[in-house]
Protein backbone atom coordinates (compact mmCIF):
# COMPACT_ATOMS: atom_id res chain seq x y z
CA UNK A 1 0.00 0.00 0.00
CA UNK A 2 1.31 3.41 -1.00
CA UNK A 3 1.18 5.70 2.07
CA UNK A 4 3.05 8.69 0.72
CA UNK A 5 1.02 11.62 -0.64
CA UNK A 6 0.99 12.18 -4.38
CA UNK A 7 1.53 15.96 -4.01
CA UNK A 8 5.09 17.23 -3.53
CA UNK A 9 5.97 19.79 -0.88
CA UNK A 10 6.47 22.35 -3.68
CA UNK A 11 2.94 21.64 -4.93
CA UNK A 12 1.51 22.05 -1.42
CA UNK A 13 3.36 25.35 -0.95
CA UNK A 14 2.19 26.64 -4.33
CA UNK A 15 -1.40 25.67 -3.55
CA UNK A 16 -1.22 27.46 -0.19
CA UNK A 17 0.09 30.61 -1.92
CA UNK A 18 -2.71 30.48 -4.49
CA UNK A 19 -5.42 29.94 -1.86
CA UNK A 20 -4.05 32.83 0.20
CA UNK A 21 -3.94 35.08 -2.86
CA UNK A 22 -7.53 34.15 -3.68
CA UNK A 23 -8.63 35.15 -0.19
CA UNK A 24 -6.68 38.41 -0.48
CA UNK A 25 -8.27 39.13 -3.86
CA UNK A 26 -11.81 38.96 -2.52
CA UNK A 27 -10.99 40.58 0.82
CA UNK A 28 -9.54 43.60 -1.03
CA UNK A 29 -12.79 43.88 -2.99
CA UNK A 30 -14.94 43.77 0.13
CA UNK A 31 -16.65 40.43 -0.43
CA UNK A 32 -17.65 38.37 2.60
CA UNK A 33 -16.24 34.84 2.69
CA UNK A 34 -18.95 32.32 3.61
CA UNK A 35 -19.06 28.59 4.20
CA UNK A 36 -22.21 26.68 3.34
CA UNK A 37 -23.09 23.02 4.05
CA UNK A 38 -21.38 20.33 2.01
CA UNK A 39 -23.90 17.69 3.11
CA UNK A 40 -27.38 18.64 1.89
CA UNK A 41 -30.91 17.29 2.16
CA UNK A 42 -31.73 17.48 -1.56
CA UNK A 43 -29.78 16.49 -4.63
CA UNK A 44 -29.08 19.08 -7.30
CA UNK A 45 -31.76 19.56 -9.95
CA UNK A 46 -29.27 19.95 -12.82
CA UNK A 47 -29.68 16.83 -14.99
CA UNK A 48 -26.02 17.03 -16.09
CA UNK A 49 -24.63 16.78 -12.55
CA UNK A 50 -24.75 13.69 -10.35
CA UNK A 51 -24.64 13.97 -6.58
CA UNK A 52 -22.86 11.46 -4.38
CA UNK A 53 -25.30 10.00 -1.83
CA UNK A 54 -24.43 9.57 1.85
CA UNK A 55 -26.32 7.12 4.06
CA UNK A 56 -26.34 8.17 7.72
CA UNK A 57 -26.44 5.70 10.62
CA UNK A 58 -29.96 6.87 11.50
CA UNK A 59 -31.19 5.86 8.05
CA UNK A 60 -31.41 9.33 6.50
CA UNK A 61 -30.04 9.75 2.98
CA UNK A 62 -28.23 13.02 2.32
CA UNK A 63 -26.09 14.23 -0.58
CA UNK A 64 -22.65 15.78 -0.97
CA UNK A 65 -23.22 19.07 -2.77
CA UNK A 66 -22.10 19.63 -6.36
CA UNK A 67 -21.89 23.40 -5.80
CA UNK A 68 -22.58 25.88 -3.00
CA UNK A 69 -24.86 27.86 -5.34
CA UNK A 70 -28.22 27.06 -3.72
CA UNK A 71 -27.14 27.86 -0.17
CA UNK A 72 -25.23 30.96 -1.27
CA UNK A 73 -28.28 32.29 -3.09
CA UNK A 74 -30.34 31.69 0.04
CA UNK A 75 -27.85 33.88 1.92
CA UNK A 76 -28.21 36.62 -0.70
CA UNK A 77 -32.00 36.42 -0.54
CA UNK A 78 -31.77 36.78 3.25
CA UNK A 79 -29.83 40.04 2.92
CA UNK A 80 -26.17 38.99 2.75
CA UNK A 81 -23.80 41.40 0.99
CA UNK A 82 -21.56 40.33 -1.92
CA UNK A 83 -20.26 36.87 -0.97
CA UNK A 84 -17.78 34.26 -2.07
CA UNK A 85 -16.82 30.72 -1.12
CA UNK A 86 -13.85 28.47 -1.73
CA UNK A 87 -14.41 24.85 -0.83
CA UNK A 88 -14.75 21.23 -1.71
CA UNK A 89 -17.56 20.04 -3.99
CA UNK A 90 -18.41 16.53 -5.10
CA UNK A 91 -19.68 15.17 -8.40
CA UNK A 92 -20.24 11.55 -9.26
CA UNK A 93 -19.31 10.23 -12.69
CA UNK A 94 -16.76 12.93 -13.49
CA UNK A 95 -13.45 11.20 -12.80
CA UNK A 96 -10.67 11.50 -15.34
CA UNK A 97 -6.99 12.25 -15.78
CA UNK A 98 -7.49 15.87 -14.66
CA UNK A 99 -10.74 15.60 -12.75
CA UNK A 100 -11.69 13.80 -9.56
CA UNK A 101 -15.10 13.34 -7.91
CA UNK A 102 -13.91 15.73 -5.15
CA UNK A 103 -12.40 19.08 -6.12
CA UNK A 104 -12.04 22.65 -4.94
CA UNK A 105 -14.40 25.20 -6.45
CA UNK A 106 -14.65 28.96 -6.09
CA UNK A 107 -17.99 30.67 -6.46
CA UNK A 108 -18.99 34.27 -5.84
CA UNK A 109 -22.04 36.47 -6.14
CA UNK A 110 -22.34 40.23 -6.37
CA UNK A 111 -25.39 42.46 -6.20
CA UNK A 112 -26.05 44.89 -9.06
CA UNK A 113 -23.16 43.71 -11.19
CA UNK A 114 -23.13 43.39 -14.98
CA UNK A 115 -21.97 40.34 -16.87
CA UNK A 116 -19.09 42.40 -18.30
CA UNK A 117 -18.01 43.46 -14.80
CA UNK A 118 -18.07 39.87 -13.54
CA UNK A 119 -16.16 38.67 -16.60
CA UNK A 120 -13.50 41.33 -16.01
CA UNK A 121 -13.24 40.39 -12.34
CA UNK A 122 -12.88 36.71 -13.28
CA UNK A 123 -10.08 37.60 -15.68
CA UNK A 124 -8.37 39.71 -13.00
CA UNK A 125 -8.46 36.79 -10.56
CA UNK A 126 -7.12 34.33 -13.14
CA UNK A 127 -4.33 36.73 -14.14
CA UNK A 128 -3.37 37.37 -10.49
CA UNK A 129 -3.17 33.65 -9.78
CA UNK A 130 -1.25 33.02 -13.00
CA UNK A 131 1.36 35.61 -11.96
CA UNK A 132 1.83 33.84 -8.63
CA UNK A 133 2.24 30.57 -10.52
CA UNK A 134 4.95 32.22 -12.65
CA UNK A 135 2.90 32.47 -15.82
CA UNK A 136 1.69 35.36 -17.89
CA UNK A 137 -1.53 35.54 -19.83
CA UNK A 138 -2.60 37.51 -22.86
CA UNK A 139 -5.07 40.31 -22.28
CA UNK A 140 -8.65 39.02 -22.31
CA UNK A 141 -10.87 39.59 -25.30
CA UNK A 142 -14.52 40.33 -24.53
CA UNK A 143 -17.16 39.36 -27.07
CA UNK A 144 -20.90 39.34 -26.61
CA UNK A 145 -23.01 36.54 -28.09
CA UNK A 146 -23.87 38.55 -31.20
CA UNK A 147 -20.22 39.35 -31.93
CA UNK A 148 -19.21 35.72 -31.36
CA UNK A 149 -21.95 34.30 -33.59
CA UNK A 150 -21.07 36.79 -36.32
CA UNK A 151 -17.33 36.08 -36.09
CA UNK A 152 -17.53 32.30 -35.94
CA UNK A 153 -20.78 31.34 -37.67
CA UNK A 154 -21.62 34.42 -39.70
CA UNK A 155 -25.06 34.41 -38.06
CA UNK A 156 -26.70 37.58 -36.70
Amino acid sequence: MQWQPSASLDTLLQRARLLGATRDFFRQRGLLEVETPALVAHAVSDPHLDNIPVQLADGRKLWLHTSPEYHMKRLLAAGAPDIWQLGKVFRDGEAGRRHEPEFTLIEWYRHDCTLRTLAAESCELIAALARIAGRSLAAPVYLDYRELFLAVLDID
